[in-house]
């Protein structure tokens, strides 16, 4: 099972943030593989470039300068910002980003299989027109879980079978496209059209993050589309490389005992978690009020939820082979009888959604007062740049109840309660839970 899950489309976690508030919530986001969570991973840049393509220095980021006049792509390995040229593109591991005229592809869905790397997805993000993007204050790019990534795909008979490019399709338009003239947003850039010489320009309210074939991000933003000479076809972007969620192909690791306290309550158990790890789970047997360390999580039957970081499994649907499940009760009251509703809904991990931070669904998203990312992510409300008498940036569990079928059949009522510990830590969420009858 995959660590990096694709979920419904949400608002941006805590990929904005301004320069004096980049502590705390950067510390949410994993680092990607090979890279500590203490420091901003970076490449070793500028890099080569090639004969189409020039790097430089500028200030704290890089920035990139593509000639892409001809008739051939021009592709692009960001890790070591080289151009390249793949004997074969759509089964390449080398490139990342490739560039021809104003279209910009990606080594992923239509456009690309890299054979042993990850498939290159892109998060294209932007503030409301005649804003400028605040590009530098971005410190780590948002959770799969809590934005949808995108890559490109195949074009089909209402597009004219024009591959439909995740760069020159995204973010929507402020100006809609005419249809005659093209005048108007292209993802990207604004195009004049052709009634005023169809002068291309960069949209400077847009910015993308980008996961590389080696799960390594980069914050992208495109700048212009001429050269000293006033040139077109001269696409130019500004680059940095920063933290993101890992990758792994085996659900990631598994946390050492030692990470969970187990404390008494009126009528159940509480648990106190680090869930810090990166790329690792804390597995909890809700029967025995234990941590566990499944050798092989994806097919044992001695655990019941696992957490990290904000994520939370259950051992059902792609997570493990039990019959664990949940049903959630928004408003419920925790000091009543709870049963289990004979119209129950259960969910269980599925391919693209983790159940508990998917249901219950959304009440608050994307409020533009907060910068527009703010949101509920199943059992979490995440206050973007609103103050929530915490903070900004702040994670705060949401109003809800659980009923959790554990892996054997057994229900269980569960309530989140902090994700953070006594000294304000993030990544230690505690929750209550006890048995129904």
């Amino acid at each position: 099972m995959a660590r990096t899950r694709l979920a419904r489309a949400a608002p941006l976690g805590c990929l904005l943030l301004s320069l004096n508030l980049m502590t705390g919530c950067a510390d949410d986001l994993s680092p990607p593989v090979g890279n500590s969570g203490d420091e901003t991973p970076q490449a070793e840049l500028p890099g080569p470039g090639g004969d189409q393509a020039t790097f430089s220095a500028v200030g704290g980021y890089y920035h990139g300068r593509i000639d892409a006049t001809g008739n051939d792509w021009i592709y692009i390995d960001l890790e070591t910002q080289t151009q390249v040229t793949p004997a074969d593109p759509d089964a390449s591991d080398a490139w990342d980003i490739a560039f021809l005229g104003t279209d910009i592809k990606m080594n992923g869905g239509a456009s690309g299989t890299p054979p042993a790397g990850e498939a290159v997805v892109v998060y294209p993000d932007k503030v409301e027109a005649g804003v400028t993007y605040p590009w530098e204050a971005v410190t780590g790019a948002p959770p799969p879980t809590a934005v949808d990534y995108l890559t490109d795909e195949r074009g089909g008979l209402l597009t004219g079978f024009t591959p439909q490019y995740v760069f020159t399709n995204h973010p929507e338009a402020d100006t809609e496209p005419d249809r005659v003239t093209a005048a108007g947003d292209h993802g990207w850039y604004h195009d004049t059209g052709v009634a005023e010489g169809s002068m291309i320009t960069a949209r400077n309210n847009v910015a993308y993050v980008i996961r590389s074939v080696e799960c390594r991000y980069f914050n992208l933003r495109m700048t212009g589309y001429r050269s000293e000479a006033n040139e077109t076809g001269y696409p130019q972007f500004d680059l940095l490389e920063i933290p993101g969620s890992p990758c792994s192909t085996d659900g990631g690791g598994v946390v050492p005992r030692g990470a969970v306290t187990f404390s008494n309550t009126a009528d159940g158990q509480q648990a106190e978690v680090d869930a810090t790890a990166e790329d690792a789970w804390v597995y909890i047997d809700l029967i025995n009020a234990l941590q566990v360390e499944p050798a092989e999580p994806a097919s044992e039957l001695t655990w019941d939820i696992a957490l990290m970081r904000t994520d939370l499994q259950i051992n059902g649907g792609i997570s493990g082979p039990g019959d664990a499940a949940l049903h959630d009760m928004l408003g419920g009251d925790w000091s009543g009888t709870i049963s289990v509703p004979t119209d129950a809904e259960w969910h269980t991990d599925e391919p693209d959604a983790l159940a508990f931070v998917t249901y219950p669904p959304a009440e608050n998203t994307g409020d533009g007062a907060c910068g527009g990312i703010n949101g509920d992510f199943g059992w979490y409300y995440y206050s973007g740049f609103c103050d929530d008498g915490e903070g900004v940036h702040h994670i705060s569990p949401r109003d809800v109840i659980y009923v959790v079928r554990d892996r054997s059949g057994s229900y269980w009522r569960l309530r989140m309660l902090a994700y953070y510990d006594d000294a304000g830590s993030s990544a230690h969420p505690s929750f209550e839970f006890a048995p129904l009858q």
